[in-house]
């Protein structure tokens, strides 16, 4: 019985510990640029046509650090606006591989009136995912200026992946490993 219960809290320690292993993480400060082109007002922006990636590094670099001349458009944006949370700001598509942003909070919209131009300025969190990797949390940030209203400018878009959050899962399991020890000194010997 003692052998049984030190067995079973190892198995499920290793497999804890064995899948938080597995985990292939976007790399922290990993960058995605985008650009293309908008209207916007003091509480919102609407995207025109698709954008185009503008520079990646990072876990990025490898598929949509070099975009062949052709592929143009690869990106497709959300319109939104200071209130919007949880909506996927943009997908884009190079190389048969995928990312995307969803926005999770906007901490930070700041609407610059002016003569002749005016600019918007909008920060805020979110998840990137890109194809063969595990989620990640991100920040973001979009400018664009311009005379506003319905005139077609353009804007640039940066996503930067942040530091993943403790692995819960792998302290869970170095914990569960340590306790079967334990059990296995008392009860064993």
């Amino acid at each position: 019985m003692k052998a049984a219960l030190f067995g079973a809290v190892a198995a499920a320690a290793l497999m804890l510990t064995a899948g938080a292993a597995n985990a292939v993480p976007i790399a922290a400060g990993s960058q995605l640029s985008t650009n293309g082109s908008d209207t916007f007002t003091s509480t919102s922006v609407s995207f025109i046509g698709a954008g185009n990636i503008g520079g990646a590094s990072g876990s990025f670099a490898t598929d949509f650090g070099v975009i062949p001349p052709e592929i143009i458009g690869v990106v497709t944006y959300t319109d939104f606006t200071n209130a919007s949370s949880n909506f996927q700001l943009y997908t884009a598509t190079a190389l048969g591989n995928t990312t995307t942003l969803v926005a999770a909070t906007i901490s930070s919209f700041v609407f610059t009136p002016g003569t002749p131009l005016q600019s918007l300025d909008v920060k805020g969190t979110g998840t990137l995912t890109l194809t063969g990797f595990d989620p990640a949390p991100g920040n973001w940030e979009l400018t664009t200026q311009g005379p506003g209203g319905t005139a077609t400018v353009t804007f640039s878009q940066t996503s930067v992946a942040t530091a993943p959050e403790p692995a819960s899962l792998a302290l869970l399991g170095t914990s569960l490993l340590a306790l079967a020890w334990a059990l296995r000194r008392r009860y064993l010997g």
